[in-house]
């Protein structure tokens, strides 16, 4: 037989080493992405394809008009992201297929659809097919002189902004709408 007071001591080790892997693999991981945010480390790649504006631009002092002269609300609380596209005077055809291809974005979001408008600051190409949630806007040069990288040739550059009225990210001309689909689908969820 087993003498009981060899036995017990070799349980309470195997216990005791037990707790201390149990904790140590709930620690680590913690411990691990401490260190990375103390080092300043950040990965190389981000999860979203637009070009990130840091720190943010604020929109939501603006007045903002529909194309029909209605003042354009901002409206936090409905989590509605836009996409504001300044339309170049030789925009052309690239002008209706950008459209085309928001709208192909738009409905590519389901449920989610509503909580996404596309604003267009400027003339609609009288051949595009728009969508429920396209709102042509009127041009606004205070809204121009905020846009970082903004040009006035060329394919559009396209922006977003967050529900609170902040812009957030740029999309440099003839970007690839399958990757703005990719971080709306992430920012709608």
């Amino acid at each position: 037989m087993i003498d009981e007071a060899t036995v017990d001591p070799v349980i309470r080790r195997r216990n005791r080493i037990l707790l201390v892997l149990l904790v140590l693999i709930f620690l680590l991981p913690v411990g691990g992405a401490s260190l990375l945010h103390i080092s300043g480390w950040r990965p190389e790649t981000t999860r979203n394809h637009g070009e990130l504006l840091e720190p943010p631009v604020v929109l939501s002092d603006l007045a903002l008009h529909h194309a029909d002269g209605r003042r354009y609300e901002l409206a936090p609380q409905e989590r509605r992201w836009q996409l504001v596209v300044v339309p170049t005077p030789d925009c052309g055809v690239r002008c209706t297929e950008l459209v085309a291809g928001l709208d192909k974005v738009w409905r590519l979001q389901g449920r989610r659809a509503d909580r996404l408008q596309v604003l267009w600051f400027g003339p609609v190409p009288t051949d595009a097919a728009t969508f429920r949630t396209f709102v042509p806007m009127q041009s606004s040069p205070a809204l121009e002189a905020r846009l970082p990288g903004f040009t006035r040739s060329g394919a559009p550059s396209l922006y977003l902004v967050d529900p609170s009225g902040f812009l957030v990210m740029r999309y440099a001309p003839d970007f690839d709408l399958a990757l703005l689909r990719a971080d709306i689908t992430h920012l709608l969820k």
